[in-house]
């Protein structure tokens, strides 16, 4: 998936996204509190929209291009309801709650190479012209129409959108029976397997680092690559203390240090350390077509650590879409302007400027020094 244009409004909220076009890679710069995480987050509720989670008085459009090239043009409007709704909630909804607990469709239609292919409003939904049985008023016709041959590759898209939250990396060990992971390793057992399985990023490290050596090879030394004193990488398991071996045996990360005599355990590896195996395990274990959001880029992260995990977000050896925050002037001025969107927010409003329509140097040190001097950037929340 390639997301190329969205535009969103959230009526609850009260916060709106005006038009925003998106490249192979996008940074989102501005001020605190511009709005650069909540387009994030925008992006993610419209994933949620399409794998069929009901969210209350949201408005979206978006144009996006799967894997085969095929070009979707995707948009609806839910009706705006004065109460929490559970699913909004993250409780999970109930099947058999009666329709009229959740915010209906009050419109929604999916264009497919510049052909209408689905359109709905309040009262019926016509598929390629042809009036459909009723289906759920709240539930998107990507989902409820996912196993239709026009309709599968739009939502099989949007499950390629990861969200890249390394923000507590030391947590999420893998407390997997050694039975489980044998079974696992016979269904992931090739590394087309392991990137389009939804599993998730360290226990496809687990995996590969067994089925595809090679590929670990690769990321451990990409590592090693970032912190020299680091002369090993691993992912085997280890009993949690607090349980018997073989009850809860985990599969952890460990490294190997020069001048120790012990692997250092997923626990006491630095937050910086977790979070760059992290993202190099991304980049190398989610499959082509991937689009990938990242938060604050260089949060926990070493200086030496952003040199070289933002010269790899520039290198097109594979087909992943990044969309990224940052504050740091390392990142802001060695990804470059032409990837640059400037966000600024006006009351309710949040606008992105590139930089050409900006009038920045094509020169990455003169943009960046344009930049922290241009008025769209150092004023970028505004009453409205």
């Amino acid at each position: 998936m390639r997301i190329e244009r969205f535009q969103y409004h959230d009526q609850v909220l009260q916060w709106r996204l005006g038009e925003t076009f998106f490249s192979d890679l996008t940074l989102l710069v501005g001020v605190s509190g511009v709005g650069k995480t909540q387009i994030l987050r925008a992006l993610l509720n419209v994933k949620r929209i399409a794998l069929g989670r009901v969210l209350n008085g949201l408005k979206w459009e978006m144009t996006f291009t799967t894997r085969d090239n095929h070009c979707y043009l995707w948009q609806g409007e839910f009706e705006t309801l004065d109460r929490p709704v559970l699913d909004e909630l993250d409780l999970g909804g109930d099947a058999d709650s009666p329709s009229s607990d959740k915010p209906r469709l009050l419109s929604e239609s999916l264009h497919l190479d510049g052909d209408e292919i689905i359109r709905r409003n309040d009262r019926e939904i016509t598929f390629k012209g042809d009036r459909i049985p009723r289906l759920s008023p709240s539930v998107s016709v990507v989902s409820l129409l996912s196993e239709e041959d026009d309709v599968a590759p739009a939502y099989e898209a949007f499950q390629s959108v990861l969200h890249s939250d390394q923000s507590s990396p030391s947590q999420p060990y893998n407390q997997i029976p050694f039975s489980a992971f044998d079974k696992l390793k016979e269904r992931y057992g090739t590394l087309a397997d392991i990137q389009h399985s939804e599993l998730p990023t360290q226990l496809k490290l687990a995996l590969v680092s067994e089925c595809e050596p090679e590929v670990f090879a690769t990321i451990r030394d990409r590592f090693i690559e970032i912190f020299p004193q680091v002369v090993g990488m691993k992912v085997e398991p280890v009993s949690d203390d607090r349980f018997p071996p073989f009850i809860v045996p985990t599969r952890v990360i460990q490294i190997k240090e020069k001048g120790v005599s012990e692997w250092i355990h997923q626990r006491q590896i630095s937050s910086g350390m977790l979070r760059t195996i992290f993202h190099l395990a991304e980049m190398y274990l989610w499959p082509e077509g991937t689009v990938i959001l990242i938060d604050e880029f260089e949060n926990s992260l070493g200086v030496n650590c952003i040199d070289v995990l933002t010269e790899d977000l520039l290198q097109p050896h594979r087909s992943l879409q990044f969309i990224i925050t940052s504050h740091h002037p390392y990142v802001i001025n060695n990804v470059g302007p032409e990837h640059w969107k400037v966000v600024r927010r006006k009351g309710g409003v949040v606008t992105t400027h590139d930089a050409k329509s900006l009038g920045l140097s094509q020169s990455s040190h003169e943009a960046f020094i344009q930049l922290l001097n241009n008025e769209e950037y150092r004023e970028g929340i505004a009453a409205s």
